[in-house]
């Protein structure tokens, strides 16, 4: 800008001189608009094609999992059949046999998780069916020679035998049932109408395969459910953005799953029917709309025979979609729809435009203020300046620099020729011992920082950080109680008695491996290493900070630690020693003191009767086990695998209930 200027007017003598305040500050306002602008116009454009990435992306993605989760989902029920029909024929179980059938089929439901009811209905009219309830239990649906005709409905216990008669109905026969029906029709493994359990406000697919025997001859079918409330509870459980949907269609427009999870289906209570509910008349605004804009743009939703992206606006606001059809060979017809608002993503553009825009305009304000008092400051000390030089050097220069259009400079520049060389002698003099005396600074700086962090580091590697922090404030003793936090013992078995097979040294360095193993295992998890007793290892989860999921992490933790340790035979290939390390581990789950005690060696502990309980929990272990209270068990047993082993002595406590820890579900 200033050499431009000086083009501009250079060649005319008589031109009008710019005031050096105007100069210092239009050009640097110009530049900061100009450039903050150009900043935010490029952030939003860029912003708005990364949000259209980003939507495709997901969409595609969310697609994909819910259709690798369906086909999952859908293929389980027709394995469950299929196995029981080539069962059926190898003459391995017997239909008449309704003692082995229960058996049979409450062990089936056992392994296979995401099926809620096995049945075989015969032509005979006998049945048997097996029903896993929300809470775990399972139930038998009996009709034979015994009950004449009857349907008697039977709780079981853990073993699956009969425990409780809970209801008994009068003429029932499953050949008249859908699933029934839709098995002998086709002749060979399909899907039945979506339909609703008699008595119940559940609906369900149910697979179904006809049982032929060596003749060709008709015996029954073979039945598997999947209700589609799972379905919706994984949707649900989906992730979609911040408001954004799912749901399940067929492509005659009927509801079948969906992330909200409203009512697919209505029950007309005088009738006792159930009525599915289209998705164009669904009680989710998006939903509805997403249906109906579907129906309007294909006519026929059979058309839709490939992943489809489409966008479509609601209420002014535009929509991402998209559908992806699931068919199968046994009768599946659906339509898997993403729907996510384009405002879940540009909320942050829109706001990061306002900001942008506001922060143009406080740059701009701040640099005219600025700009003023700046040109204030340095124009008034030139002009005195140039007044005092034209004291000094007046008449005796040589030669004449060229004359600036700035009034200001065209006075410094007859007074500042005799002093040039001098200045700039002296300033370069100055800079070199001011950059001397700079790199003195700054590397006697650094060696005080790393100092600094070598001492912080050694600090937290002894104490938690929030207790190291405190204790920097004051080095009373610091100690709290925490309402709830998990602690884990572990002992090395078989560790003492190699101490007299491996020297001191080489013995140190094989803990030192293992405990350094169980280290990371503690830091990946979020949990706080406490101390180690010989071979002994201590750490807890749930302080010195709270920490919601400090069960589950323990848990995590131990199974990780058997993982590892059922691998930590190269160390002993060393000593020629051709056994394996086990741990035995203890976990408990309840209220502790922690803190720092004393003056000099500071050490976190803990005490309290939990921590004495968890130490009983390894002491009564068992090698390579994972031994639990109840108080953990009753915490984590939802999401893990759990044997229990009874009532056993405790030392200070009595008898004590107990599980071993087998698996993560």
């Amino acid at each position: 800008m200033m050499a431009s200027l000086s083009r501009l007017f250079r060649f005319n003598p008589n031109a009008p001189k710019l005031s050096l305040r105007v100069v210092f500050v239009v050009p640097f306002l110009l530049q900061i608009f100009a450039s903050v602008g150009l900043t935010g116009w490029l952030s939003f454009r860029n912003g708005s094609n990364a949000v259209n990435d980003l939507a495709t992306q997901l969409r595609v993605e969310l697609s994909n999992r819910i259709l690798q989760e369906l086909n999952t989902y859908l293929e389980t029920p027709h394995i469950v059949n299929q196995i029981n029909v080539d069962t059926l024929k190898m003459g391995l179980i017997n239909l008449n046999n309704t003692s082995l059938m229960e058996r049979y089929l409450w062990n089936q439901l056992k392994q296979f998780k995401t099926t809620s009811y096995i049945g075989i209905g015969l032509q005979n009219g006998y049945y048997i069916g097996a029903n896993r309830n929300d809470d775990g239990t399972i139930e038998f649906d009996i009709v034979d020679q015994r009950t004449a005709g009857k349907f008697e409905k039977w709780l079981t216990n853990n073993q699956g035998d009969r425990s409780q008669l809970l209801s008994v109905r009068k003429n029932y026969d499953p050949r008249v049932r859908p699933w029934y029906e839709a098995g002998v029709k086709a002749g060979k493994p399909v899907w039945s109408e979506i339909y609703a359990y008699f008595g119940s406000r559940v609906l369900v697919i149910s697979a179904n395969q006809p049982i032929y025997n060596q003749k060709k001859q008709l015996l029954g079918v073979a039945s598997t459910d999947l209700t589609l409330e799972r379905i919706s509870q994984f949707l649900n459980n989906l992730k979609i953005g911040k408001t954004g949907q799912t749901f399940v269609m067929g492509k005659n427009g009927y509801l079948v799953a969906t992330s909200t999870l409203e009512e697919t289906f209505i029950v007309h209570q005088k009738e006792k029917e159930t009525e599915r509910i289209q998705a164009v008349n669904s009680s989710n605004p998006l939903t509805q709309a997403t249906a109906r804009y579907l129906l309007k743009s294909f006519v026929n939703l059979d058309q839709i025979q490939q992943p489809t992206q489409l966008t479509f606006d609601l209420n002014g606001k535009q929509q991402y979609l998209q559908v992806t059809p699931l068919s199968d060979s046994r009768g599946i017809n659906w339509l898997i729809v993403v729907v996510v608002p384009e405002s879940d993503f540009m909320a942050e553009i829109n706001a990061n435009t306002q900001t942008t825009i506001l922060l143009c305009l406080v740059a701009l304000l701040f640099a005219t203020l600025f700009g003023i008092y700046t040109s204030r400051w340095i124009s008034t000390p030139i002009l005195r300046l140039s007044q005092a030089s034209q004291a000094i050097a007046g008449g005796e220069l040589d030669q004449q620099i060229p004359v600036e259009p700035i009034q200001e400079l065209s006075i410094l520049a007859n007074s500042f020729n005799t002093m040039t060389q001098q200045l700039k002698t002296s300033f370069n003099e100055l800079e070199k011992n001011n950059a001397e005396l700079e790199q003195r600074v700054e590397e006697r700086t650094a060696d005080l920082r790393l100092e600094k962090e070598r001492s912080e580091q050694l600090l937290l590697n002894i104490l938690p950080e929030a207790i190291a922090e405190q204790l920097k404030q004051d080095t009373k003793a610091i100690a709290s109680a925490i309402e709830e936090v998990t602690i884990l013992f572990a002992d090395i078995v078989g560790f003492t008695p190699l101490s007299s097979q491996v020297p001191p040294i080489e013995l140190v360095s094989l803990l030192n491996e293992m405990f350094s193993i169980f280290d990371h295992l503690a830091e990946q998890h979020g949990l706080e290493k406490i101390k180690t007793i010989g071979d002994a290892y201590m750490v807890v989860g749930g302080l010195p900070l709270p920490k919601l999921n400090h069960a589950e992490a323990i848990a995590d933790m131990a199974l990780e630690m058997q993982a590892a340790l059922s691998q930590f035979q190269a160390p002993l290939e060393r000593f020629n020693i051709g056994s394996k390390f086990q741990i035995r581990i203890g976990i408990n789950t309840g209220s502790v003191v922690a803190g720092v005690i004393g003056i000099k060696k500071f050490i976190y502990d803990l005490w309290g009767d939990a921590v004495n309980i968890a130490s009983r929990m390894e002491s009564s272990g068992e090698p390579g086990r994972i031994q639990v209270t109840e108080a953990t068990y009753e915490r984590i047993k939802n999401q893990y695998i759990f044997e229990k082993r009874g009532k056993i002595p405790i030392k200070g406590k009595g008898e004590m209930m107990t599980y071993w820890l087998v698996g993560k579900k």
